[in-house]
């Protein structure tokens, strides 16, 4: 029930962003602005569809019985051991392809402002490192 109503606030402000950002926002200095919230709010909408019929279909299968089967698979050891290991190998091949990317931007000689985009994505993977692996040492 609370995806539901979280949905049925998600569509209309991402409805609102659209309309505001293609109709409200047509001056030239407004531009940019106005593609963010496009951009948003075609996300926000986008979401909020797929949460709301998520949602209905969910609440409609979803018994006592098949809801405590369910929740004790999501806090099964094995299970949660997989995810982690799952996360890692994506993790793993994440970085991989963004290497090979940045190498094909400095290969083909494009804006360098893009090649930096992406390559920022390894820095950020690294504070993150570092961040996290700091406040799982000191929770765990």
């Amino acid at each position: 029930m609370k995806k539901i109503r979280l949905s049925l606030l998600t569509i209309p402000v991402g409805a609102i962003l659209v309309y505001l950002g293609g109709f409200i926002l047509v001056e030239e200095k407004f531009k940019m602005f106005a593609s963010l919230c496009i951009g948003l709010g075609a996300a926000l909408f986008c979401i909020g569809i797929g949460r709301f019929t998520g949602g209905l279909i969910q609440s409609k299968t979803e018994t006592g019985k098949i809801a405590r089967v369910k929740n004790i698979e999501e806090n099964d050891e094995r299970n949660i051991r997989i995810r982690e290991k799952v996360g890692a190998k994506i993790n793993q091949v994440v970085l991989y392809a963004l290497s090979v990317i940045v190498l094909a931007f400095g290969f083909m000689k494009i804006n360098i402002t893009a090649i930096l985009m992406v390559a920022s994505v390894f820095v950020l993977e690294l504070v993150l490192a570092i961040a996290l692996s700091s406040y799982y040492s000191k929770r765990m």
